[in-house]
């Protein structure tokens, strides 16, 4: 297998030390942004200092130094972004359009994988609010990058268990409710989690 230079944007993140790990086992030469935002959130420091320790390479950048964030991008050939967009969705869009812009100008990138894991939200065409404006904002950053001409794969992941588990799957809760849960459909539906954190 061909051996790639991988940056991962968002490394310390649910996804994004998953994507770390993968890549390092998998023998690519692996670049974390670190990003001077995360501060001394020590289990964050703790987590890079890991990856440092397993041969991923720590790469200073931040969205707020546009400069920082291009130097970093022309280390690689291959920009996979995990940033979270669960708490602020519209944020997330605009770091990367930053990022699709710094990919653009450093002009070496063979593959970007922009951070949009859950739901395609190019078959999302009928869906309806609040969902419907996350999936217009994700075409955004899709018709950023297909005019840009840079090369891209799509992970469509449908979500993951991690996020809905632990709350039974009732939408904005991260733990169940004490007094009722709603089941969808007639309660028969089989269904598969996966644990993500498994190799």
């Amino acid at each position: 297998m061909e051996k790639s230079k991988v940056l991962i944007i968002g490394g310390t993140g649910y996804l994004g030390k998953r994507l770390v790990k993968a890549s390092l086992a998998q023998g690519h030469e692996t670049y974390v942004l670190h990003r001077p935002e995360i501060g001394v959130d020590i289990d964050k420091v703790q987590l890079l200092l890991s990856f440092k320790e397993q041969g991923a390479q720590l790469v200073p950048g931040s969205f707020n130094d546009y400069h920082s964030l291009v130097n970093a991008v022309k280390l690689v050939d291959v920009v996979i972004c995990a940033i979270s967009g669960v708490h602020i969705r519209s944020h997330q869009i605009l770091l990367q359009l930053k990022l699709v812009d710094a990919i653009k100008e450093a002009g070496n990138v063979k593959r970007f994988l922009p951070s949009e894991f859950g739901t395609d939200p190019a078959r999302m065409g009928d869906a309806l609010e609040p969902g419907r404006v996350t999936f217009d904002d994700k075409m955004v950053v899709r018709k950023a990058i297909q005019e840009g001409n840079i090369p891209f794969t799509y992970v469509s992941a449908n979500c993951f268990a991690g996020y809905f588990l632990g709350g039974l799957c009732q939408p904005g809760f991260i733990l169940p409710s004490r007094d009722s849960v709603t089941l969808l459909g007639d309660g028969n539906q089989k269904a598969i989690y996966v644990d993500e954190s498994r190799p």
